[in-house]
Parts: C-alpha cells; sequence; structure tokens
C-alpha cells in the first residue's frame, strides 16, 4: 500500500504547475508575463546546472539533480552520452534566458524533459519523474504562450508572403556578432574541463561577460529605436538611419 504522504506530494508537483498554468494563461496580463519570465529563469537556470553538473564531472552543482557520477556512466558506457547532454543542456539553458531564442529553447526542452522522464522512470528513481513532469508541464505553458508564432509550424499560412514580409528584428551588427562570440566562448569553455576545472570556469566566465556586453549593447539600441518610434527623442535619429 502507497504511503499517502509522498502521493500528495508526488501529485502537488504535477498539479501546481498546471494549476499556475492554466491561471496564468487564462489571466494574461501581468499575471502572464510574470509566468513566461518565472518559467524561463527557472527551467534555464535547472538545464544549466544539469549541463555543467555533466561537463564538469560533477564539480560544478546546479539546482538540478539528479547524482548521475561517471562512474555510474562508464559502467554503462555512457560517458560521451553524458557530455552530449550537458551541451545540449547548457544550449536550451541560454536559449530559454533570451528574449530572441526562448521559444526554440523551449521546443527543445520538450524532448530532453519526455528523455528525462523515462529514464528516470525505468530506474526506478522515486519522486523524479513526478517532478521533471511538472517541469514539462511548465515548458507545455511557454508553448501555449508563444501560441501565435509557433502555430505556423503546425498550421502553415495560406499566403507565405506575408511572412517573407515581416521585417526581422536584429540589432547593430556589432552587438550581434559580440553576442554569437560571447554565446561560442561560453559553449567552448564547457568543454575545457580536461584541461582543468579553472581553465573552463574562466573561459565561460568570459563567454557571460561578453554575452552580458552584447545584451546591454542591444537592449540600448532598442530602447532609442523605441523612443524615435515613437518620436519621442527625434535628436537620436541619426543613430536609427546610421545602423
Amino acid at each position: 500500500m502507497l504511503n499517502p504522504a509522498p502521493t500528495l506530494v508526488y501529485s502537488l508537483l504535477i498539479m501546481l504547475p498546471m494549476l499556475a498554468t492554466a491561471i496564468a494563461l487564462w489571466a494574461g496580463g501581468w499575471l502572464r508575463r510574470l509566468y513566461v519570465l518565472a518559467a524561463r529563469v527557472l527551467l534555464g537556470a535547472f538545464m544549466l546546472g544539469g549541463g555543467l553538473y555533466k561537463l564538469s564531472d560533477n564539480h560544478l552543482h546546479g539546482l538540478m539533480g539528479p547524482p548521475m557520477d561517471h562512474a555510474f556512466l562508464a559502467k554503462n558506457g555512457l560517458e560521451i552520452f553524458a557530455q552530449f547532454v550537458g551541451v545540449a543542456q547548457l544550449i536550451i539553458g541560454l536559449l530559454l534566458l533570451t528574449g530572441r531564442f526562448a521559444l526554440l529553447g523551449a521546443l527543445m526542452l520538450v524532448p530532453m524533459w519526455l528523455g528525462i522522464i523515462m529514464l528516470t522512470w525505468s530506474q526506478h528513481w522515486v519522486g523524479t519523474p513526478y517532478l521533471t513532469t511538472g517541469f514539462l508541464v511548465l515548458t507545455l505553458g511557454l508553448l501555449l504562450h508563444d501560441y501565435q508564432r509557433l502555430k505556423y509550424l503546425l498550421y502553415p499560412p495560406a499566403e507565405p508572403e506575408i511572412i517573407r514580409a515581416v521585417p526581422v528584428r536584429t540589432g547593430p551588427r556589432g552587438a550581434e556578432l559580440l553576442w554569437w562570440l560571447g554565446v561560442a566562448v561560453f559553449m567552448g569553455g564547457s568543454l575545457l574541463y580536461p584541461i582543468s576545472l579553472a581553465v573552463m570556469e574562466g573561459t565561460m566566465l568570459a563567454g557571460l561577460a561578453l554575452l552580458l556586453g552584447a545584451g546591454g549593447w542591444l537592449w540600448q539600441y532598442r530602447k532609442a529605436a523605441a523612443g524615435i518610434s515613437s518620436g519621442a527623442t527625434p535628436a537620436a535619429a541619426p543613430l536609427q538611419r546610421s545602423e
């Protein structure tokens, strides 16, 4: 007979995310924005932590387990697989923590959660499948939030020319290049643990600094562009034309 206390806790791990998702999407407004921001940050942090845990030989602990050490993986011949999953989790975490690529990160996260659920369920890990199912619910909530963008994957538009005519929002070329350089340095640094943990951490921090610098540059640019479009700062108009 199942203990009712753990059963209730496991049920809440799924029901609470479902309730939060339903309320936020129904209510809209600031509550929906808060839900989206919190879900992206939470899931992104879990993915970054899980990736770092695997790529650093379990030295860099994040918010997310499970405690699969390399002895367990080596016994099952899964070291390369663990590194692949770690890199994928880092990429998903970065995507979720950006505004532009958050939808792509949420899409990639669905098969990631499904794989983790199946793995933990087959290994008979207590509680973990329920926790990750709750995270899957939050991920599906992010996809529902972005349905207006996602729907074209499910239902192609009758007139694709309309989508092609929509301008793509970008920033200054220098900021774009700096952002991608930061991604390359950050992801490249995640693979440097065989050299040393210090080199890995230092390179990833350098990449993070580049990403933050590029993010600030892009934010300032879009803030100035928004002021120009509203007519609030006409003096900045030459800046927009020069980009």
